[in-house]
């Protein structure tokens, strides 16, 4: 006899779904699953509409690169680079040639904006394509050193230590006029402004000696004058190659051995004894030394910023040189004494 276990009452078949309920595959969404899935298509609809609008807009911008590309702008490149193989140089005739005689104050006073870059395209021209002499090119002209401005010590304020000296002397009338107006008192000066000092401040009575033709001065430079009386009173000479060189700058050892010379002053029974006042007159040239010794004895020597710095190579400003040669009329009863501290005494 076998066991079995006892049945099971109404139990469905674990297979078959049960009589009268519906089957899986068939049932009705929910409103929530319904809803998700109505979500979810149009999420992604979305995302394929964006991507198929993004891909035109990309073919639209390669067509206009495309069109771009086959039909460049104007302003893209120069005409002037666009072919080289085929240019010629041009000769300019005669007619062609810019004009220089159109001063650029006449094209920059014009207002109008046109006249300016016209005036600007001649001005390049001419930089460009120089007209190119037929001779060997002759002395530049000189017509703007040729007259001088009235002398104006605007520029000199009273706080200038030099100021004591250059005041009298330019109310006395001792300065004579230079090139530019203004008096410029820390400018290095030139051998041309020195023999106009001096000219100026020592009259014009040449000593004896003709008047020597230098071949860097000509008659019409602003200055010959003068340099033909410093030269002929003996305050200063030219050089063994026959120029004066007018433009150079002078030291100021120079100038006090010009002063001493063409004053006559006694030379110094002891100049080295003298030179000792400077802590810097080592360097001084043997043939100098005397000369700058006697101007030292006679008061001549003015010192800035230090007394006892003599500075002997250094270029003479014409503060520097004009406080000496109002020393030197100050020793000649010409002009009252000045107290500075800068003075040598």
């Amino acid at each position: 006899m076998v066991n079995l276990p006892p049945d099971q009452p109404n139990q469905p078949d674990p297979i078959r779904p049960a009589t009268g309920s519906p089957s899986q595959g068939n049932r009705i969404l929910d409103f929530d699953e319904l809803l998700a899935v109505v979500l979810a298509f149009v999420g992604i609809g979305s995302i394929l509409w964006w991507g198929l609008s993004r891909n035109s807009n990309l073919w639209a911008g390669a067509d206009l690169l495309q069109r771009r590309a086959n039909n460049p702008p104007a302003v893209g490149l120069p005409e002037a680079e666009a072919e080289t193989d085929d240019f010629e140089p041009r000769v300019l005739e005669r007619s062609d040639r810019p004009r220089e005689d159109v001063p650029d104050s006449a094209v920059s006073s014009d207002l109008d904006g046109e006249t300016r870059r016209s005036g600007a395209a001649v001005r390049d021209e001419a930089v460009l394509v120089p007209a190119v002499p037929n001779t060997a090119p002759a002395a530049p002209a000189t017509d703007a050193a040729e007259t001088t401005q009235p002398l104006d010590i605007s520029d000199v304020p009273p706080t200038h230590w030099a100021y004591p000296f250059i005041k009298p002397m330019f109310d006395q009338g001792y300065l004579p006029d230079f090139p530019e107006s203004g008096f410029q008192p820390d400018q290095p000066l030139t051998r041309a402004e020195l023999a106009a000092l001096i000219s100026q401040a020592f009259g014009d009575a040449p000593r004896e000696g003709s008047v020597i033709a230098f071949t860097d001065v000509p008659d019409s430079y602003w200055a010959a004058p003068a340099i033909a009386n410093a030269v002929s009173q003996n305050f200063m000479n030219g050089y063994p190659e026959g120029d004066f060189r007018p433009d150079q700058a002078v030291p100021r050892y120079e100038v006090l051995v010009s002063l001493a010379t063409g004053l006559n002053l006694e030379p110094s029974p002891a100049p080295e004894q003298t030179l000792q006042s400077f802590v810097d007159a080592g360097p001084l040239p043997e043939w100098a030394r005397a000369k700058v010794a006697a101007a030292t004895e006679n008061g001549l020597v003015v010192n800035y910023p230090r007394r006892d710095q003599l500075k002997p190579a250094q270029a003479a400003t014409r503060a520097e040189i004009v406080a000496m040669i109002h020393q030197a009329l100050v020793e000649r009863g010409e002009l009252p004494a000045v107290n500075s501290e800068y003075a040598v005494p």
